[in-house]
């Protein structure tokens, strides 16, 4: 089975419009992992919020902008920018769509991957940023998978086996990650409504073919303007 990953949206309809259409046109998903802030920065919450709700077979997961907008998390830690993006999605956002925000949990497994928004020792609030940082949750990634974002970078962490070498190659447009066995990883697909890290302001997100164990990259231009 296939599954599109999906993560930082930021009420970008615009953007999160293609890549639905490409995941399931193009790639046929079978399903979709959602790994958090489907609001915030962006004008149209509601209809983002709509669209993965409506979206077959997804796991779902909190992330830090739904959180601050539930007020379960100090305004006072964003920018100034983020602060009144959370105001205003605050006051726009529907009863029906925040009710559907308060079900959402921090953390989703299932046999072969985990999903948070952070990591998987803070699943809310952590960025994964460095080896080091990659290297202390390491006790906390059950199974061997974990999907984060977070961040708004594409790239992934990985140690071969335990006690291993760590690497964290930044990860571009159709880049493959074979998932082998006695690795630890933690895959980050990057941002479809705000990509950051580079000069790529394309759409990112990811494939995850259960069957074959592997994740690759796609990035997809929108209509900024």
């Amino acid at each position: 089975m296939k599954y599109g990953i999906i993560s930082d949206i930021h009420s970008n309809f615009n953007a999160f419009k293609v890549v639905i259409d490409y995941l399931a046109n193009e790639e046929k998903v079978d399903g979709y992992f959602c790994v958090g802030d489907i609001v915030g920065y962006g004008a149209k919450p509601n209809e983002c919020v709509e669209l993965v709700r409506s979206l077959k077979n997804c796991l779902n997961v909190i992330g830090n902008h739904e959180w601050a907008v539930l007020g379960s998390d100090k305004m006072d830690n964003y920018n100034s920018a983020a602060r009144e993006a959370m105001k205003w999605t605050a006051g726009e956002i529907n009863e029906n769509n925040i009710k559907w925000i308060k079900s959402l949990r921090k953390t989703v497994k299932n046999r072969k991957l985990m999903i948070v928004h952070g990591s998987p020792r803070n699943p809310v609030n952590e960025y994964v940023t460095s080896e080091t940082v990659f290297k202390d949750n390491i006790p906390f990634i059950e199974p061997d998978v974990c999907l984060i974002g977070h961040t708004h970078i594409s790239e992934y962490f990985i140690r071969y086996e335990p006690g291993g070498k760590i690497k964290s190659p930044r990860l571009k447009d159709n880049d493959i990650i074979e998932i082998k066995p006695s690795c630890k990883y933690m895959i980050n697909c990057g941002s479809v409504g705000q990509p950051r890290g580079g000069t790529d302001n394309r759409a990112s997100f990811g494939i995850y073919d259960d069957s074959a164990g592997t994740v690759r990259i796609k990035k997809l231009p929108y209509d900024i303007k």
